[in-house]
């Protein structure tokens, strides 16, 4: 069994943090069969297209699925804004496709009404949820359950790689990835040690930063989102998340103006990629950060887990730890930010 202990300075954001391995324990042991038996039902379906579902938090989930499942099988995946279905009322054309709806709380209006067109428009479609009573959930052909248990901080954490690992399990059966199965039974264990992971030299840079671009790129960039939204709803930093190729064609024109780049290095064939612009930021004045590599100076530690396409869910395991204790460090209450709810109703 994974223990896992809190921290002095958290609090239920924290706690929750603190919990991550054991729920990927929690997950391995009763839902990594569930999740590999759904990619394999998928496998023979051979869909032309995945749709996606989700806003938030759960949508940065969706972006990890969409680079795991075009990098690795070349099948397009395109995140659908429930708008579609909620406010606008169009037509879907889902025929052949298969539409995955991530969510929390599986009680958004405009999720709901998004999955609910799909289903009616002939897609098969998945609920990988934390609820599995929910709306959303019932509206599916399946229900995956991240099994992150209660959740009451605002700023979703557990649940976040909750899903990830989920997505990351209907993939390995999708693909027949033994290797990759295998490695994700040893994830909890990683994942202990991703939250020792010490980014403390990270705070005063970060903290006096004017504004924040977060770099990833392919399953990366999911948690380059991820972290960009950490930093605004948990520590109130003004953060915008890009892919390493994207913050060339114009942010980089910020670049000196009080500006830190944190980078997360993906571990793959994308890593030279972020480094050029890493080193492109570092030239034009800005701050940088890199998790995962770089320079000793700017190097924040990472735990190399056993398959490449784990890395982001542990990088993005030291980040909570690390913007948790950034957010008590800057006066702020990270489990309760101000303006915002914990299921947030949109339409």
């Amino acid at each position: 069994m994974v223990s896992s202990s809190n921290s002095p300075e958290s609090g239920q954001m924290g706690a929750e943090i603190s919990e991550i391995p054991a729920v990927a324990e929690r997950q391995i042991a009763e839902g990594l069969k569930h999740y590999v038996e759904e990619g394999r039902r998928l496998a023979t379906l051979n869909p032309r297209v995945f749709l996606t579902c989700a806003r938030g938090t759960s949508d940065h989930a969706a972006t990890y699925f969409k680079y795991i499942t075009e990098t690795r099988l070349g099948i397009p995946v395109a995140s659908v804004g429930p708008s579609v279905a909620s406010v606008y009322q169009a037509p879907l054309r889902a025929r052949d496709a298969v539409c995955i709806c991530v969510s929390q709380s599986g009680a958004s209006p405009d999720v709901v009404a998004l999955q609910a067109l799909a289903r009616q428009k002939g897609a098969r479609c998945i609920a990988v949820v934390n609820d599995p009573s929910s709306p959303v959930a019932l509206e599916s052909h399946a229900i995956l359950p991240v099994l992150a248990g209660p959740e009451r901080a605002v700023a979703a954490t557990k649940s976040f790689v909750g899903s990830l690992i989920a997505l990351c399990g209907i993939h390995a059966g999708m693909v027949g990835d033994r290797d990759l199965e295998n490695a994700m039974r040893r994830l909890p264990e990683f994942l202990s040690n991703a939250l020792g992971c010490d980014w403390s030299r990270a705070f005063g840079t970060i903290a006096s930063a004017s504004s924040l671009y977060v770099l990833g790129r392919g399953p990366g960039f999911a948690v380059a989102l991820e972290a960009a939204l950490k930093l605004k709803e948990t520590c109130r930093l003004h953060a915008e998340a890009y892919s390493a190729a994207e913050a060339r064609h114009g942010p980089l024109a910020l670049a000196g103006r009080g500006v830190c780049v944190l980078a997360f290095v993906p571990g793959d064939q994308a890593d030279d990629s972020v480094a050029d612009a890493v080193s492109a930021f570092r030239m034009c004045g800005a701050a940088v950060l890199s998790a995962g590599s770089g320079d000793e100076s700017a190097w924040l530690p990472t735990v190399r887990p056993p398959h490449d396409v784990l890395a982001p869910i542990c990088q993005i395991t030291s980040f909570y730890r690390f913007v948790d204790a950034l957010a008590a460090d800057l006066g702020e209450n990270p489990s309760q930010p101000p303006h915002l709810q914990k299921v947030t109703r949109t339409i």
